[in-house]
């Protein structure tokens, strides 16, 4: 299976997720806003919410793994493409 698609277009995915990485990164700062709750609920929903601020900071990590990764595949299609290809003005030997 091949999938064509412009190194224009991953430079974009990648910045589409690196993006995405900040958005997850607020779901840490959103649960640490949560109401304290009191009683015999206060050990479950805090365990709940640390598990959960735990997970964002996971989705985060791995969006902006994954954005600088995609991005780096997209430098490279370039680079090829740039060996590969005569540069403007060149013609190349047949």
């Amino acid at each position: 299976m091949s999938i064509e698609m412009p190194a224009a277009e991953v430079h974009e995915l990648a910045a589409l997720l690196r993006g995405s990485a900040a958005d997850a990164e607020e779901i840490e700062v959103r649960l640490h806003r949560a109401p304290r709750v009191d009683g015999p609920l206060h050990g479950p929903v805090a365990a709940f919410l640390e598990s959960h601020r735990a997970a964002g900071r996971a989705l985060a990590g791995e969006l902006e793994w994954l954005g600088t990764t995609v991005g780096a595949v997209a430098d490279s299609w370039l680079r090829l493409d740039g060996a590969l290809l005569p540069a403007h003005g060149w013609s190349r030997a047949e």
